[in-house]
């Protein structure tokens, strides 16, 4: 009896050394993450009339759950502040007012939306993704010239689609680093008695964020 219990504890001890092994080197699939990120922003399409420099004032928080064979399903919001100040002219409104200055153009946005991703490699410490969100966007535009504010207010539907990678810090970390492009489209729309005016919104983001994950 002794002789068999000898003989199975090495046999034991080497099958789990090589489970612990093989599990070492593919390393765990999340169940879910949480980022949150940094976000530069640069207006395209008729939006870059109305603001047309790049906007680094941005974040957001996503959260995602994997649901089976790489899909994940998630929400998100954020917000983007876009500015410029433009050289003295005159504004006329459309009651007849006509105001001369230097003024300033303000975009502010908020989304929040929902989505459906797919990452390609889970158990991998950098997993490449694609996913399409969609949702709704609160917007605040502001024209200010000398003490006048002429400001609009909006919601919008948006759509976005994304690719990035998460890259993890080790095999076993809870943390890792997310990198991301994000196009983004939106149906809000402002026109100023014609002047920095815009039909639709469009953008495109560069998100780098930290990412908590959850086994």
């Amino acid at each position: 009896m002794k002789k068999i219990f000898k003989a199975v504890i090495p046999v034991l001890f080497l099958s789990l050394t090589i489970q612990a092994q093989e599990k070492s080197a593919e390393g765990y699939s999340p169940t879910s993450l949480y980022t949150l990120s940094w976000t530069l922003s640069l207006p395209l399409g008729s939006f870059s009339n109305f603001i047309n420099n790049v906007s680094p004032a941005g974040g957001n928080f996503a959260g995602r759950y994997f649901l089976k064979n790489g899909f994940a399903a998630g929400f998100e919001f954020g917000w983007n502040n876009f500015y410029k100040k433009y050289d003295r002219m005159t504004y006329y409104g459309d009651d007849g007012l006509a105001i001369t200055g230097i003024h300033y153009t303000y975009a502010f946005i908020v989304p929040w939306k929902a989505g459906a991703y797919y990452y390609f490699l889970p158990p991998a410490i950098a997993d490449p993704y694609v996913g399409l969100s969609f949702g709704g966007d609160y917007m605040e535009e502001h024209i200010m010239i000398q003490e006048y504010d002429i400001y609009n207010t909006q919601w919008g539907f948006t759509l976005s689609p994304e690719a990035g990678v998460l890259i993890k810090f080790g095999k076993y970390s809870h943390w890792g680093a997310n990198v991301s492009a994000q196009y983004w489209f939106n149906t809000n729309s402002f026109d100023f008695s014609g002047n920095n005016k815009y039909s639709t919104m469009q953008g495109l983001n560069f998100n780098i964020g930290l990412t908590y994950l959850m086994r």
